[in-house]
């Protein structure tokens, strides 16, 4: 049996379906990420970075200010008190400067972890 070879008539509306698909496909435009509410903030992690490190500085820029006073203070005392005073202060001074570095790494590991979705 000889297979039909398709009339003029199909083809010409095979050849119109093809040309009004890549007319509407050329017609669509790229929206823009907000469209849906959500954002891919590229710079997100950026600014997030910055904030923390913006607000770590002041931290730490206090505390050294706090440290000064305390010092002046345990200068004004009389041995043995001065130096125990002074120790103390050392002491203080250290661990809240560790924690602050802690929390200021902490916080800029935030910033890389926002926006990430848990399977469950």
């Amino acid at each position: 049996m000889k297979q039909a070879r398709p009339d003029r008539t199909r083809v010409l509306w095979i050849v119109a379906a093809l040309a009004s698909l890549s007319a509407a496909l050329a017609g669509c435009t790229l929206v823009g990420d907000r469209l849906t509410g959500v954002g891919l903030a590229v710079e997100a992690p950026v600014t997030c970075v910055k904030e923390c490190n913006d607000f770590y500085k002041s931290e730490f820029e206090r505390e050294q200010k706090l440290h000064l006073e305390n010092v002046a203070v345990c200068q004004e005392l009389s041995q043995p008190d001065k130096e125990t005073c002074l120790s103390a202060e050392a002491a203080r001074h250290q661990d809240v400067m560790t924690a602050l570095s802690e929390g200021k790494v902490e916080c800029q590991n935030n910033c890389h972890r926002q926006g990430q979705a848990s399977g469950s």
